[in-house]
């Protein structure tokens, strides 16, 4: 090899190294430019269904601008929080038989009561005083009433937290070839930030904006400790 031919392979293997360095340091992208793209590409022209695999969030390119050329100035931490949808779905069933306990107790004080509940029911709607002999019953109907609003809004909330949480991990792990069943993994939920430039074109005008594209994966573990990684996903855009 002759001189010239040696001091450049030299200088590429010193040369290399930081050039990696540099473009870590910049954000040169990794495997989060891809996503980002291929979001934006789908979002301005509503591919509604590479979003459905692809993002947790929409981006209305009628009303925000048609989004193009991102590049990432920088890649927050990973932050991760435990997976709550086994603890959800058990305070669910524990909601629901509550609620099931709670019916029994009223029906049957309603069948012990039965005349003087429709009494009271017939004088409420009647816009009329209650009978001194009804007002005892009254109150408590009144009671079982409230508590039943009470023991319904228990369930629903304890069925919409499921839901929220099963809507949160469901789509970084969805296979339509292999179907799983959320409520019987532990795990994460993964999140992290990306600092995005880009040029938007909103009605014929293009400027370039600064925004936040946020990322999350679901990672599961099975009962037989199996981790199933899930692919990161768009969560939110700001």
């Amino acid at each position: 090899m002759d001189r010239s031919k040696t001091t450049t392979f030299v200088l590429m293997l010193f040369v290399a190294p930081l050039m990696v360095l540099f473009m870590s340091a910049c954000g040169a992208g990794g495997d989060e430019l891809p996503l980002i793209r291929a979001y934006f590409r789908a979002s301005n022209v509503g591919d509604r269904q590479s979003l459905a695999n692809i993002a947790m969030y929409g981006w209305n390119a009628r009303e925000r601008g048609a989004v193009s050329s991102p590049s990432i100035e920088s890649v927050s931490e990973v932050r991760s929080r435990p997976l709550q949808i086994q603890a959800y779905a058990e305070a669910l069933e524990e909601a629901i038989a509550a609620e099931e306990a709670f019916t029994e107790e009223k029906v049957a004080y309603q069948d012990e009561n039965f005349e003087a509940i429709n009494r009271v029911l017939e004088a409420e709607r009647d816009g009329e005083d209650v009978a001194a002999r009804d007002q005892e019953v009254q109150e408590a109907w009144t009671d079982w009433r409230e508590r039943t609003m009470e023991q319904s809004r228990a369930v629903s909330d304890a069925r919409q937290r499921l839901s929220d949480e099963q809507n949160a991990a469901s789509l970084s792990v969805f296979d339509p070839n292999n179907p799983l069943d959320l409520t019987q993994h532990d795990g994460e939920i993964r999140t992290k930030d990306v600092e995005v430039t880009a040029s938007v074109d909103l009605n014929g005008t293009e400027s370039e904006q600064a925004m936040t594209v946020t990322l999350q994966q679901t990672v599961l573990t099975g009962a037989d400790g199996e981790v199933i990684e899930g692919r990161w996903v768009v969560a939110n855009v700001s």
